[in-house]
């Protein structure tokens, strides 16, 4: 390419970009695709991405985790997106249940020998946190989902077990 003389003035280069690559950086005679092309498995399309991610937390409403499971396991390979919020939907059904069990296991043994049912209402917290906090953050991730974005809950209630 060196023994070429430069093109006139005005004129662009005979390939257009330095060191002889054509217009746009792509030139099919070296055997790649054009910039931004992912190798491998064509992917799919966004719509169809986020659609998968909102159906993770929908499915916790209606079913509880089971949904976000059976989505985490068939996306899981496929899509970043709708593997990230599926994991995520699980993590946070697991860890409310992780803390309505902790409680359970702390007031209920009490209440019990002691014959004092108001140890029984402690069972409040977890509940209110399930409503208010479980509530939240299900639409927050459903919202953060149909747009395409990655946003991961604090950790008091969702721990990371599922990646």
């Amino acid at each position: 390419m060196t023994d070429q003389p430069p093109p006139p003035p005005g004129q662009p280069p005979p390939y257009g970009g330095p060191y002889g690559q054509p217009p746009g950086g792509y030139d099919p005679r070296f055997g790649y695709g054009p910039p931004g092309v992912p190798y491998g498995v064509p992917q799919q399309g966004p719509a169809e991405e986020t659609t998968w991610a909102i159906f993770a937390y929908l499915g916790n409403v209606l079913i509880g985790f089971l949904p976000a499971l059976i989505i985490y396991l068939a996306k899981k390979n496929t899509s970043p997106l709708t593997r990230f919020h599926a994991a995520q939907s699980m993590n946070q059904q697991l860890t409310l249940l992780i803390h309505l069990l902790a409680v359970v296991a702390v007031c209920v043994p009490p209440a019990i020998v002691l014959e004092a049912p108001a140890f029984l209402l402690l069972l409040l917290i977890p509940y209110l946190e399930l409503l208010i906090a479980g509530w939240t953050f299900i639409i927050l991730g459903a919202v953060k989902a149909g747009k395409g974005q990655y946003y991961r809950f604090p950790t008091f209630f969702c721990f990371r077990m599922i990646r």
